[in-house]
């Protein structure tokens, strides 16, 4: 994996991850029903960090479906057990994306959000995902491109915080556009055209999303400075949020979260 925010603290990173759950989850609940997600299925959701979104497949094959969550970090795992528990209706397990060892196949829906943006080879993660689904059966995948500009009118602040973010996942060899390419990785893995939408967390004032992109540069500030990335020392991760915000507001500007692309397809039998 080339999972950007390995140098972050776990606690702090777990914090992020739901955090950044509050802006996008209601984006993925309308793309798992979109991509047909229904009472009685069973779904694997793969690389589930916290378990946000195995939590949301849950709640859309209820009654009577049942999700397992994997992550590659024991500490991941444990902390999305902790958080939502294993139950008849969902479980959680160690076991990494890449290859999946050990995971049984024949599920009715393979689903993940920023997880191939994270991997060395995208395709064959997906290939290897739609493997376990049954012939007939879903493979639904929720990913950013972050390429874009992130306030509708940009200062010093805010180019600064972005500069170093995509900086950060270039590099690791994050794929920071990966979503707007989902289309031909999902041609490429051998599957049908995929259906798509894309969405995005948008808001100025009280609505901004500004708080993911502080999260996520004070995440990967450690990273910055251990490969020497350009750093602004006046920039504070400590109420970076709020001097965003401040900024954005200053400007009237719109303040956009990643745009995220959502794209699913049947496997064929």
């Amino acid at each position: 994996m080339t999972y950007v925010f390995t140098e972050a603290d776990i606690t702090t990173e777990a914090q992020r991850l739901r955090d950044q759950s509050a802006a996008l989850d209601p984006l993925t609940a309308r793309l798992l029903r979109s991509a047909g997600l229904e009472p009685g299925m069973r779904v694997l959701d793969i690389g589930c960090g916290v378990g946000s979104v195995t939590a949301l497949a849950a709640e859309a094959v209820a009654p009577g479906g049942h999700v397992i969550g994997i992550d590659r970090s024991d500490e991941a795992v444990a902390g999305a057990r902790a958080l939502l528990g294993d139950s008849n209706d969902v479980e959680f397990r160690v076991a990494d994306a890449n290859e999946l060892d050990g995971i049984e196949k024949g599920f009715d829906a393979v689903i993940g959000r920023m997880v191939l943006v994270h991997v060395p080879d995208p395709v064959a993660v997906l290939r290897t995902a739609a493997d376990h689904v049954r012939p007939g059966g879903v493979i639904c995948m929720h990913e950013p491109d972050m390429t874009y500009a992130w306030t509708g009118r940009p200062t010093p602040l805010w180019n600064h915080v972005r500069d170093g973010i995509l900086a950060s996942f270039d590099h690791v060899g994050a794929h920071s556009r990966l979503g707007r390419n989902l289309f031909s990785v999902f041609r490429d893995a051998g599957l049908s055209d995929p259906e798509q939408i894309m969405e995005a967390p948008v808001g100025g004032g009280s609505s901004s999303p500004a708080f993911g992109w502080a999260n996520a540069y004070a995440a990967l500030r450690p990273l910055m400075e251990s490969v020497g990335i350009d750093i602004d020392e006046t920039v504070p991760t400590e109420g970076l949020t709020e001097a965003l915000d401040a900024d954005a507001a200053a400007h009237s500007g719109t303040v956009i979260g990643p745009l995220m692309y959502g794209a699913w397809t049947r496997v064929p039998g």
